[in-house]
C-alpha cells in the first residue's frame, strides 16, 4: 500500500471535504446575480479551495484520534508518518494550525480585495462567514461527534435574546 504525501493528499482532500454542494449553490441566493464570468474566474476557485482546505485541515486536526483508531489517514497522521519519527504529534498539530491560519488569512484577503475582483461582495462574505462557521464547528473537537456543543450554539443563536445594553 502506498502512503500519499501531504501534498498529494491535499489535492483531493479539499474536494472531499464536500463544501461545494453546500456553499456554491448558496452563492446564487445571497444577493446580486452571479455571472458565468465570475463563476469561471480563477478568483472564485481560489476562494473555494482556500475555504475547503481550511475546513479539511480543521476536520483532520479535530478528528485525528478517532480516525487513527479507525485506521484512516489524514493530514496529521501523514505529517507523523512522513516525519520519520522526528515529528511529534504536537509538532504536527502546530504545523496544521499554521496551515489553517494561513488559509483563513487567504480567504479574508480575497474577501477584502476590491481591485480587479469580479466576485460580488455578498458572495465573498458568504465564503468568510462559512470560514467562521467552520472554526465554530471545530472549536474544541470534531463538531460531528459533539451534538451537545452544536445544539448549544444553535440554541444560543435562535433562542437567547440579544441584549441591546451590551452593544452600547
Amino acid at each position: 500500500m502506498s502512503v500519499p504525501t501531504v501534498k498529494e493528499y491535499m489535492t483531493n482532500a479539499f474536494v472531499s471535504f464536500a463544501l461545494g454542494p453546500i456553499v456554491l449553490p448558496a452563492l446564487y441566493l445571497v444577493g446580486p446575480k452571479l455571472s458565468e464570468e465570475a463563476v469561471r474566474n480563477p478568483e472564485y476557485h481560489i476562494l473555494y479551495e482556500a475555504l475547503s482546505t481550511c475546513g479539511r485541515l480543521l476536520n483532520d486536526w479535530r478528528s485525528f484520534k478517532r480516525e487513527s483508531k479507525e485506521g484512516k489517514l489524514n493530514t496529521l497522521s501523514l505529517l507523523l508518518i512522513h516525519g520519520d519519527g522526528c515529528v511529534t504529534e504536537e509538532d504536527a498539530i502546530k504545523t496544521i494550525k499554521d496551515l489553517i491560519d494561513s488559509r483563513r488569512r487567504q480567504v479574508l484577503r480575497l474577501v477584502l480585495e476590491e481591485k480587479d475582483s469580479i466576485i460580488p461582495r455578498a458572495c465573498k462574505d458568504l465564503f468568510w462567514n462559512m470560514t467562521r462557521v467552520l472554526h465554530l464547528f471545530y472549536k474544541e473537537n470534531d463538531g460531528f461527534t459533539s451534538n451537545e456543543m452544536m445544539v448549544s450554539a444553535a440554541n444560543a443563536v435562535i433562542n437567547e435574546p440579544i441584549s441591546l445594553d451590551s452593544l452600547a
